[in-house]
């Protein structure tokens, strides 16, 4: 792919009509974000983890602020700036000695559900929180199961959807599965018990469970389907009468007696992910995860079987599974180790390693990835953000941290250039200052209106310095007059002044075009040889783009971007026309586009860190 002329443009953002998602098959890795690790001795923190991004629950059944094992769970959540912080430590409102709260958590959106499985001497309890408007919970139900005939440890699991909340009681003779209904009033009452066709005392059935929609799995690790403690899971559906029945039976196409499959479930819409930890296909516990899915005639099949690529005896892999579409986190606490493993085929994409049992537990949630270490006598969540792999660029893009003044410059090669060159605060710029073809870095001081300039992409004084412009000014650089060099022009208060020599003097050309509020950059929208100005108006999210140096209205008007984007423009494709594309701060990624129009990107890919600013050049090794 060849490049043209590349410009910078400092555009703060644009509306909603740019539709940008992931790259198909990109290769994402999973960056460090934050580790919650709570100083308070032997509470179990990390026994259980959920998230609805960017709500992180994380439960620690043993610890005693109310009464010895009473338990407790935890709320975290992540701000705009990308940082986790404690929300708020919730107990139960009776929570008493060896309750363990906490021991199962869920959460979607304002409610969240916490398991309590030796609460009321064993018979369990699970309560409900609400978030307020303002961000604060309140318990707001506490529920337990009918007619309870005992200890039964309701509570060892919990899954909750919209108005529909799963409680496995797996000690209750074979094992059940209680569901509750919330009414307008937001009053949850116990609508039905599920308990498979062939239940037997003692299948541990609700040992794990998981609710999508109108669909319900009951994970049954101790079932003897194909042998003492194979395991299988049960599939129950919701009618149009609301009345709930059972729908399959899953066993593992090669079950045999001791794998536990079904300790581990979780479900989204037709596709259902189980975990057989005690599988021994790479040794004894080295571990399994089956993937299942449902056909529109409502037969469920195994699709795939998964293990770890390096896969040990005693990995415990499938120990946790949570699914996120067409993501699915699996742990593997024997190993340390948590994996990523992406559909439709299931291949292994990334593996996160901890101390032993990191891996106890894993939530998945679009961008955001938590995983529990279970350790003793306390253990810790290390929560992630995806982002696609720091690959070279296949385009020439660069990033400026104006917090530390340090640049990263990407060539036609893919080569990265790192280096510090001007000061915080300072505005970056990007052109041809020395006619040899050849991009390269300059700043803008608002503070004194000098312009710095270096004739290479490295660290050093500059080569060129002038005063032009003042503080306010909006800088954008451009090749004004066609003659292959370029120059620096100034917005100010809806006003284009333009220079066509590096160094301090007068305007050359003036113009007004646009609204003090909209923002400036350059390219050659129409294969002339000469930059003209572009302008976004953050007001109506419009781009304007005028073929010529003068006043008036725009040749060519679109949508392009979503809030907060900053725009660069360039020659993308070599057809002697620069477009509009735009970086994501939030997302570190560029998003190219071939077309100055209202359009799809072409493609996208990610380059340095987040909340940086873009630029482009033809950066030439």
């Amino acid at each position: 792919m060849g490049f043209g002329r590349f410009r910078l443009a400092l555009a703060a953002g644009f509306v909603t009509l740019l539709l940008a998602g992931g790259a198909a098959g990109a290769d994402f890795a999973w960056d460090p974000e934050a580790t919650f690790d709570p100083p308070e001795p032997a509470d179990s923190f990390g026994r259980a983890v959920a998230l609805d991004d960017p709500t992180l629950v994380t439960g620690a059944p043993s610890d005693d602020t109310l009464a010895a094992n009473a338990g407790a769970v935890w709320v975290h959540t992540r701000n705009e700036e990308g940082a986790g912080s404690l929300v708020v430590k919730l107990n139960a409102g009776d929570g008493g000695a060896g309750d363990q709260f906490g021991s199962a958590v869920a959460v979607e959106g304002d409610t969240l559900v916490a398991g309590a499985p030796f609460a009321d001497d064993g018979i369990g309890a699970v309560y409900v929180f609400n978030r307020s408007t303002g961000g604060l919970w309140a318990q707001s139900a506490r529920l337990q199961p009918g007619g309870a005939p005992g200890a039964v440890n309701f509570g060892t699991a919990v899954d909750l959807a919209g108005n529909t909340i799963v409680i496995g009681s797996p000690s209750d003779g074979p094992g059940s599965a209680y569901v509750f209904n919330a009414d307008a009033e937001n009053v949850w009452t116990e609508t039905t018990v599920l308990t498979a066709g062939d239940a037997e005392v003692g299948d541990l059935a609700g040992t794990a469970v998981a609710l999508s929609g109108d669909t319900i799995l009951v994970g049954a690790s101790l079932e003897d389907a194909a042998g003492d403690s194979s395991g299988s899971v049960y599939a129950f559906v919701r009618g149009a009468d609301t009345t709930w029945s059972q729908q399959a039976k899953l066993i593992a196409s090669d079950a045999a007696a001791g794998d536990l499959f079904g300790d581990a479930v979780d479900l989204v819409a037709d596709i259902a992910v189980i975990g057989a930890r005690a599988n021994d296909d790479a040794g004894a516990g080295s571990g399994s995860v089956y993937v299942f899915t449902r056909s529109a005639s409502d037969i469920w099949s195994e699709q795939a079987k998964l293990v770890a690529l390096d896969a040990t005896a005693a990995g415990l892999f499938g120990a946790a599974v949570s699914l996120d579409g067409a993501q699915l986190a699996v742990g593997a606490p024997g190993a340390g180790a948590a994996y990523v493993f992406e559909g439709p085929d299931w291949l292994e994409t990334n593996k996160l390693t901890g101390v032993l049992l990191y891996g106890g537990d894993v939530a998945i949630d679009g961008a955001g990835l938590a995983v529990a270490t279970q350790g003793v006598p306390s253990g810790s969540v290390d929560v992630y953000r995806r982002s696609e792999a720091l690959l070279p660029p296949p385009v020439p893009v660069g990033v400026f941290d104006g917090t530390r003044g340090e640049w990263s410059v990407a060539d036609e090669t893919g080569a990265v250039a790192t280096f510090f060159f001007g000061i915080p605060g300072d505005l970056p710029l990007v052109g041809d200052w020395n006619c040899d073809g050849v991009d390269t870095v300059g700043m803008f001081r608002p503070s004194n209106g000098f312009v710095y300039l270096r004739n290479t992409n490295g660290p050093g004084p500059a080569d060129v310095t002038f005063w032009f412009g003042r503080g306010g000014d909006v800088p954008f650089v451009g090749d004004w007059n066609g003659n292959g060099c370029d120059t620096v022009g100034i917005y100010r208060d809806g006003r284009v002044f333009l220079r066509n020599s590096l160094d301090t003097g007068f305007a050359d050309l003036s113009f007004f075009y646009g609204l003090p509020t909209d923002t400036p950059f350059a390219g050659d929208w129409d294969n002339d040889g000469l930059d003209t100005v572009g302008l976004y108006r953050q007001s109506t999210g419009y781009v304007f783009l005028r073929n010529r140096l003068s006043a008036g209205f725009a040749d060519v008007e679109f949508f392009f971007g979503a809030p907060a984007d900053r725009v660069i423009a360039a020659d993308w494709d070599g057809d002697g026309i620069d477009t509009v594309s735009i970086y994501r701060p939030d997302e570190a990624r560029f998003y190219i586009s071939n077309a100055n129009a209202t359009v799809f990107a072409e493609f996208d890919f990610r380059f340095g860190a987040r909340h940086l600013t873009a630029v482009a050049g033809a950066f030439i090794s």
